[in-house]
């Protein structure tokens, strides 16, 4: 069975009459078990659908459309960390009683593996992260280098399409971006709501910082573990970085496999199943 439904976030809004920011959520399947996936930048809810179909028999998957993504409506300028997670809690609220697992990709397992200390739920199975940004990611690991007072003026000029063509020429020859984000901004910088979506994006990826120590306590608090999957041809991350802040981490196996950035929906689903048999009383 696919779906949909919205979230809205139960915080008080700063002025009555805006408008409700809220989450377009995509379900695939109608399984037993529970699986809460993040996409990545620019993607949506939808590029869960393939996982979603081999899954089906034995998960409902829950796929959120990131905010400015997909058909989620943003009206704020951005979003925090205790917004997102509030909106990650009301899913787990709906299933107490189901095993429920967690997928970030990119820039989903950034988020995903920040929000992990501030969730809870009495049969959380484990977490797993797709070349998730943060830790190497090539898109924003250059944003959590700057100091925080620039990001807002970045956000801004990210609604001008040659003024940040030009910085991301000058950044790409200080190889503080690669030549394939380069392009990737090129490409899309001549569509509006690529731009806004970039822009609150800016504005919010430093509220999810990487926190490798605090990740790992989460883990170890709720006795789960955390795989992280690594494609050996991904050009969009800094192996050696991400290897630096996960392998230490004793509740942390890194798995790597040939492939690129794409999500490995086989060999996810492979995974998930895998996951159900261990499970098995």
């Amino acid at each position: 069975m696919n779906s949909s439904f919205w979230l809205t976030g139960s915080h008080p809004k700063q002025f009555s009459d805006a408008p409700d920011d809220r989450l377009h959520v995509r379900q695939f399947g109608n399984g037993p078990h529970v699986l809460i996936a993040l996409h990545g930048f620019g993607r949506s809810g939808a590029r869960m659908a393939g996982l979603g179909e081999r899954l089906g028999g034995d998960f409902t998957v829950l796929a959120p459309d990131l905010p400015y993504h997909g058909e989620s409506e943003w009206y704020s300028d951005r979003y925090d960390l205790a917004q997102f997670t509030a909106m990650l809690q009301q899913l787990l609220d709906r299933y107490p009683d189901r095993r429920v697992y967690l997928l970030g990709h990119s820039l989903g397992g950034r988020y995903v593996s920040a929000c992990l200390p501030h969730l809870e739920h009495p049969q959380l199975q484990d977490i797993l992260l797709v070349a998730p940004d943060g830790a190497g990611g090539r898109y924003t690991n250059w944003i959590d280098t700057l100091p925080s007072s620039l990001v807002r003026p970045l956000a801004k000029l990210s609604e001008r399409p040659r003024t940040i063509l030009r910085l991301s020429r000058w950044l790409t020859k200080r190889g503080i971006i690669n030549t394939y984000s380069a392009e990737y901004l090129k490409y899309n910088l001549n569509d509006r709501p690529f731009r806004r979506r970039l822009a609150g994006t800016l504005r919010s990826v430093l509220g999810f910082p990487p926190a490798p120590e605090e990740f790992e306590r989460a883990l170890d608090q709720r006795n789960i573990r955390c795989t992280v999957f690594v494609g050996d041809s991904d050009p969009l991350l800094h192996h050696d970085r991400l290897t630096r802040m996960y392998e230490p981490l004793p509740s942390v196996d890194i798995h790597r496999y040939a492939g690129s950035h794409w999500l490995p929906e086989r060999l996810l689903a492979d995974y998930y199943r895998d996951s159900l048999v261990t499970a098995l009383p």
